[in-house]
């Protein structure tokens, strides 16, 4: 593995990679709100993905690319045209996008400005699909209009909940860990644009997002765990045929908790 930074405008954005061929395949991977790369590093670990490309990247406002501190760079749509600079710049010509939570939001959008059919084919894991998948970032908004975020931001959120109870599986102990590197008006900033977009419709369903997801034109699947993914939402994709993934037992991070079996299942998803 190794690390680089791209410079975007003066804010540096830092990502994790193999060797770079651009005329191989290449799996592009990207992390949820609080989260950082290290929830991917797995990815790298695989000789079977040798093969393709690995590119990870820390968000602008997230783990080492946490630097950034106009609040304006951390929106979604900004968050958007700083993956097309990184895919610019490497000069990646087939991807395979992959996103996990909130990171799930963005790379659906990301396939949807697409114009060039660079985006081969799409894996949402547990990316936000309908108002029921709010938890962490309706919990943000409702401690920040009690005017009780920072306390509920420390004590609540990172110790009693991430590291407390999520810190016996694999997966909470990284997300702690990548939550001491993250720029806290980043993950506000986020948290708000995650409520809006995926409850701004109107309908039994009422995510923006969700709707974008279920338009895409590209092969797409969505991978869930069986401890984690709200009923509502379960009910969503199924009413609309969209293709799934369950891990048995997994909770909000197949990719870290069971990183064996999930990317296995990424190698025959590319290769069919």
């Amino acid at each position: 593995m190794k690390e680089n930074y791209l410079d975007i405008d003066g804010k540096a954005m830092f990502y994790r990679h193999n060797p770079i061929d651009p005329e191989r395949l290449s799996l592009l991977l990207v992390h949820g709100l609080g989260d950082s790369g290290i929830s991917f590093e797995d990815a790298f670990r695989y000789d079977f993905l040798d093969k393709y490309n690995i590119i990870v990247p820390d968000l602008i406002g997230y783990g080492r690319s946490s630097g950034a501190a106009n609040i304006d760079d951390y929106g979604y749509e900004a968050q958007v045209e700083y993956l097309w600079r990184l895919i610019n710049k490497l000069n990646l010509q087939r991807v395979i996008a992959a996103g996990h939570s909130m990171g799930g939001d963005i790379t659906t959008m990301l396939c949807n400005s697409d114009t060039a059919g660079v985006i081969r084919k799409y894996i949402s894991i547990e990316g936000d699909v309908t108002q029921y998948d709010l938890t962490i970032s309706r919990a943000t908004v409702k401690a920040l209009d009690r005017f009780d975020f920072e306390r509920w931001y420390e004590h609540d959120f990172k110790q009693k909940l991430v590291w407390g109870k999520l810190g016996a599986l694999r997966s909470g102990r990284l997300y702690y860990a990548s939550l001491a590197f993250c720029r806290v008006e980043a993950f506000v900033a986020n948290a708000r644009e995650l409520v809006r977009r995926n409850s701004s419709l109107e309908g039994k369903f009422k995510s923006e997002i969700g709707e974008m997801f279920l338009n895409l034109d590209l092969p797409k699947v969505f991978c869930y765990g069986t401890k984690s993914l709200a009923r509502s939402s379960l009910r969503f994709l199924t009413e609309n045929n969209i293709p799934l993934r369950a891990f048995e037992g997994a909770g909000h991070s197949p990719m870290s908790d069971y990183p064996d079996e999930f990317y296995k299942f990424v190698r025959e998803y590319i290769d069919k």
